[in-house]
């Protein structure tokens, strides 16, 4: 994921590197396994190897806030992301041009992208399909060889389009470069005069009050849509429950290098944007655990017309625009360095999180048969999926020349220095 931001950034001679994106970069990386690692032991998500093991009460409610922690931090830290995606795309394009972008975005994103379609992730479920894990075991289609299983694919149009749109956790590379593909068409409108004369020149990053009542106005269209299309309702793969967010994500990011927004960045405003994450994160707390009670079902949630579903989107969307103000302030601050393993980590984050999926499958399923409490496995699980992923993208496939992107350095202007400073 750290094409959206690596392609376009330009090393100025003597200049001070700024490493706290490569930094934001492995943190979503570890967040992205870790939210994995937490559907894997308790219902609150999809993934392709599940494991249900009864837990007492105590360990019911840690396992509840742990997944909810990670649920939190994840989605936010993909709106960042898309954001970040934005944000470099417009140098990127102009610096290419339109053809040569897109050469190197479909090599980056395309190619991983449609490997992993066509080729890990039915390899991916075949496999589980072989071992008895559900509900592959029960999937006609599996039942008989590999090839018997590429082949009742083609056999049917509607079984053919779903083979091609099931991506997994590749799905943000599709809706990424969907996002890239509507920026090239915008950049085609700009350049009709009426459009472009239309256009400021300047506009300066708008109020704590404003953005805060922008994000509720997006909550509540989020909340509208998923009440069609909650948050686990994915046609063709895409995420129509955050989508909208997503989407507003990626052209803040453009609006943010035309405007220079990340260098009118204060102290001030990420204060506010700390108290208000915080207590948005309280409302669900208490919503969960007071109103509804530890026993629900966290789907109510998702989607669908009730208040918990409402409240919920209001406050992941509160939450994703907060995160853009105190991450970026707060890794430039404080995490604007690296060692020798947080520069091994940001040089192999994009890969880690390629390979991530059969490595973590392999290690749960590794240790399924022990009987040890669900907290225990993630505390087993999810440091060997970190170690492991990290082993197989800086040792195997840098090895064998199959990095499929490279480490920028990344360097700020001086505006953006002062401001974070």
């Amino acid at each position: 994921m750290n094409n959206s931001f690596e392609n376009s950034v330009t090393t100025v001679a003597k200049k001070p590197r700024y490493l706290f994106l490569d930094n934001i970069k492995v943190l979503f990386t570890i967040l992205v396994i870790y939210w994995h690692v937490m559907v894997t032991y308790v219902d609150a998500g999809w993934w392709y190897y599940k494991e249900s093991n009864p837990v007492d009460p105590i360990s019911s409610i840690l396992l509840l806030i742990l997944v909810s922690i990670g649920g939190i931090f994840q989605t936010s830290l993909l709106g960042l992301f898309f954001l970040l995606g934005g944000y470099f795309t417009p140098k990127s394009y102009d610096r290419k041009g339109g053809y040569n972008f897109w050469k190197e975005r479909l090599i980056r994103l395309g190619i991983p992208l449609v490997l992993y379609v066509v080729l890990i992730n039915p390899l991916l479920i075949y496999a589980l399909s072989k071992i008895g894990v559900s509900p592959w075991s029960t999937n006609p289609a599996l039942q008989g060889t590999l090839f018997d299983y590429y082949i009742s694919i083609s056999l049917s149009w509607g079984e053919f389009i779903d083979f091609l749109s099931f991506a997994g956790p590749m799905w943000f590379l599709k809706v990424l470069l969907l996002f890239t593909a509507i920026y090239t068409i915008w950049r085609q409108i700009t350049k009709l005069d009426s459009i472009k004369e239309k256009i400021p020149k300047e506009f300066p990053i708008p109020r704590y009050l404003y953005l805060l009542l922008l994000a509720i106005g997006l909550g509540i269209l989020t909340f509208l849509i998923r009440i069609i299309y909650p948050i686990d309702v994915r046609p063709f793969e895409i995420p129509l429950g955050q989508f909208i967010q997503y989407l507003l994500m990626f052209g803040v990011g453009v609006i943010c290098i035309r405007y220079l927004w990340f260098e009118q960045m204060t102290k001030k405003q990420v204060k506010l944007w700390l108290v208000t994450i915080i207590v948005s994160a309280l409302l669900i707390y208490l919503d969960f655990f007071i109103v509804l009670g530890v026993e629900a079902d966290l789907i109510v949630f998702s989607g669908g017309a009730n208040p918990h579903a409402f409240l919920f989107a209001l406050a992941d969307t509160i939450i994703c625009m907060g995160v853009i103000f105190v991450l970026i302030k707060g890794f430039y601050s404080k995490f604007n360095k690296q060692g020798p393993l947080l520069r091994n980590l940001s040089t192999s984050a994009y890969h880690m999180y390629l390979v991530h999926p059969p490595i973590l499958i392999a290690i749960s399923l590794g240790i399924a048969t022990l009987d040890l409490n669900p907290i225990i496995k993630i505390g087993i699980v999810f440091p060997l999926a970190v170690l492991f992923c990290y082993l197989a993208s800086h040792f195997f496939l840098e090895r064998l020349n199959l990095r499929l992107t490279t480490r920028t350095e990344v360097h700020l202007p001086s505006t953006m220095r002062d401001h974070l400073n």
